[in-house]
């Protein structure tokens, strides 16, 4: 055998070891199951999302419609931030233990709870308001967002509760913000 063919047969065969080793210790790891995704280190958004959290910073919340393929935009008017109610109400607050609890359906850790609603309560009083909810989402767009450590805690809770690949899309960015415009609505009517 020329000493160019056994060269390449022994990256090869280095590449399948590495390659085999590899899904063998996944599977090890995992019981033998298959492996469930794992959150990205640094998550970013989709230009589509990108888009969602530009609104949020302009003062307009995009949610999900009763379809999972519509976003619908929910915006201020004067000045002040609003979200329309049933009855031309004002949306409220939501407390920190409701936001927390939200949180929780979304997957983040218990210190992803904490530094998460530290983040978004500005004012720190407790309750996280619709003015306070776009600001912080606004914080995850842009390069600044990649080194921001509140932007990324938000980013991978966004992410893990979507598809766990490192890029949350409009669909996962506008599943957070129907899940605090819900909490809202549920805090107001109460």
């Amino acid at each position: 055998m020329s000493p160019l063919i056994s060269g390449l047969a022994s990256v090869a065969s280095m590449i399948f070891n590495a390659a085999a080793s590899g899904a063998g210790k996944a599977s090890a790891r995992r019981g033998g199951e298959a492996a469930a995704p794992e959150p990205s280190a640094v998550v970013t958004l989709s230009p589509e999302a990108q888009t969602l959290a530009g609104m949020a910073g302009q003062g307009v919340l995009a949610t999900q419609g009763t379809s999972a393929e519509t976003v619908a935009a929910v915006g201020r008017s004067s000045g002040q931030t609003t979200a329309a109610l049933p009855g031309g109400r004002a949306a409220g607050a939501v407390s920190k233990d409701d936001f927390q609890a939200l949180l929780t359906r979304f997957g983040a850790t218990d210190d992803q709870k904490q530094q998460i609603t530290a983040g978004f309560d500005a004012d720190k009083d407790g309750v996280i308001t619709h003015d306070e909810f776009l600001k912080g989402l606004a914080r995850t767009r842009g390069q600044q967002a990649t080194t921001d450590p509140f932007a990324q805690a938000v980013l991978q809770v966004m992410d893990r509760a979507g598809n766990a690949d490192g890029t949350v899309g409009k669909d996962e960015f506008a599943a957070l913000s129907s899940a605090f415009g819900l909490a809202e609505r549920r805090t107001h009517t109460v």
